[in-house]
């Protein structure tokens, strides 16, 4: 990803979000609400964190991202926390983590 397309992102994705919470839009205002939840999880964060910090450089950033998204998520769910796969909290998790990935490059982009 570019660091234009990462800032025109940004950009798209805070006014969507603002506008959304300014007019009170819960099609939008819950998942985010959610997502940030999820990002609140120490062991998310840390993982994420690491991974993106990891991984950055590498050719299939997001491809791999994502796949260690899913895997972290998987088992922060079901092993950490005792809950089961078929819930919607594995998919907060999933983007918690991706939204952690995109800052990481997002910052490498600024500095």
């Amino acid at each position: 990803m570019s660091r234009r397309s990462s800032f025109i992102i940004f950009i798209i994705a805070t006014i969507v979000m603002m506008t959304s919470f300014v007019l009170n839009f819960s099609t939008v205002t819950l998942p985010v609400s959610n997502t940030f939840a999820a990002m609140q999880n120490m062991y998310l964060a840390l993982t994420a964190v690491i991974a993106s910090l990891l991984l950055i450089k590498q050719k299939y950033y997001w491809l791999e991202m994502l796949g260690v998204a899913v895997i972290t998520a998987i088992i922060i769910e079901v092993v950490v926390l005792g809950g089961t796969l078929m819930s919607i909290a594995v998919l907060y998790k999933i983007v918690a983590i991706a939204v952690y990935a995109y800052w990481i490059q997002l910052m490498r982009f600024m500095f």
